[in-house]
């Protein structure tokens, strides 16, 4: 019995480190028929280029003021998920469509959300203001093409609820319900 306890403590810690410390969420994604190896992804390779010099491109996330308490390490890390995902889904629509990307784009999608989250809650403790600074700053031209997207993905199938298993983020539950039973239009290889 004691060894069971034990073989059941290391096996969840290993889970729980792989989770939460290395960030391996990738790792916890619904297995399936549409879901590939994450870690075998063409598309993270594709799109290196679109995240050289973000500073570059006037469409990403910027500032709309100098008053707002926004860590920079914040702002960078909001660039940097704003132009690979924009890489991933605007600029390669199809890339969804093979699946390990998909298996890859989905776990950058539920990290884009949760650095959104993060950044809104703790724009939260500093009052109304802060938190209209960065709803702004996530309302870029590039998060705009993101947003209508995955709009476009979930109406056509390429996402659903299930490829995010539990992990769905907020953001995209109302997007689910709508297009809810909606095939998948990838083609078919």
């Amino acid at each position: 019995m004691r060894v069971a306890f034990v073989l059941g403590g290391i096996f969840l810690g290993v889970n729980l480190i792989n989770y939460f410390v290395l960030g391996h969420s990738g790792d916890y994604l619904p297995a399936g028929e549409r879901m590939g190896e994450w870690r075998e992804a063409k598309i993270r390779a594709a799109c290196y280029p679109a995240l050289e010099q973000p500073e570059r491109d006037g469409q990403l996330p910027k500032l709309s003021t100098d008053k707002h308490r926004v860590d920079w390490r914040d702002l960078d890390r909001a660039k940097e998920m704003t132009a690979a995902l924009n890489c991933y889904l605007v600029t390669h629509p199809n890339a969804i469509c093979e699946r390990n990307n998909r298996a890859y784009i989905i776990d950058y999608i539920n990290r884009y959300f949760a650095k959104f989250d993060e950044m809104m809650n703790t724009a939260k403790r500093y009052g109304e203001s802060e938190m209209s600074t960065v709803r702004d700053l996530w309302d870029s031209p590039r998060n705009r093409a993101i947003n209508a997207a995955l709009m476009m993905d979930t109406g056509n199938g390429r996402l659903i609820k299930a490829d995010f298993g539990w992990t769905v983020p907020a953001a995209m539950k109302p997007m689910f319900d709508r297009y809810n039973g909606t095939s998948d239009n990838c083609p078919r290889a």
